[in-house]
């Protein structure tokens, strides 16, 4: 009977302590987004295209962001594993701050265009070849009066040149 109690007890009070614990639920503003880029098809050796990325709101809300003109970066690798190069030898961005509203299952693309130097997401690749495109996103959401910065990456997405 003692025992009986004694485990009755012990498991009272574990539900009292788990009941009383900080919330350990994970900021919301981790899993809301993703971040991809537009396919990217028909590119050419020696011409220029242009990479778009977007974030999209996954959440099942409206949510605000701010962000510069340079929200989106992207990096290009070869086969080899070898960073492509942005063709610019001066790359400019103007200081501007933008704030958007984020629509459930809204994606956003923004890559500054006249806000700053083309190079930054316009691009020529001058050998024929499978290459890799990561993208990179950075802004601020605004949440009931809290911002948070938020940096984010995408998986690395194949396209080819030819």
């Amino acid at each position: 009977m003692i025992k009986l109690n004694m485990k009755i007890i012990t498991l009272i009070i574990l539900l009292i302590l788990s009941a009383c614990s900080p919330n350990n639920e994970k900021d919301p503003s981790d899993s809301i987004f993703q971040v991809d880029v537009d396919e990217i098809e028909d590119v050419k050796v020696n011409e220029k295209f242009q990479i778009v990325g977007y974030l999209k709101n996954s959440s099942m809300r409206t949510v605000e962001i701010s962000h510069g003109s340079g929200m989106f970066s992207y990096e290009i690798y070869n086969e080899a594993g070898e960073k492509i190069l942005p063709n610019a030898t001066v790359l400019l961005e103007h200081a501007i701050g933008y704030q958007v509203e984020i629509g459930p299952g809204e994606e956003y693309r923004n890559n500054g265009q006249d806000q700053r130097s083309k190079g930054y997401y316009e691009f020529v690749i001058d050998q024929p070849g499978n290459y890799k495109v990561k993208t990179h996103v950075e802004f601020t959401m605004n949440n009931d009066g809290k911002q948070k910065k938020i940096s984010l990456s995408s998986e690395s997405k194949e396209f080819k040149v030819q």
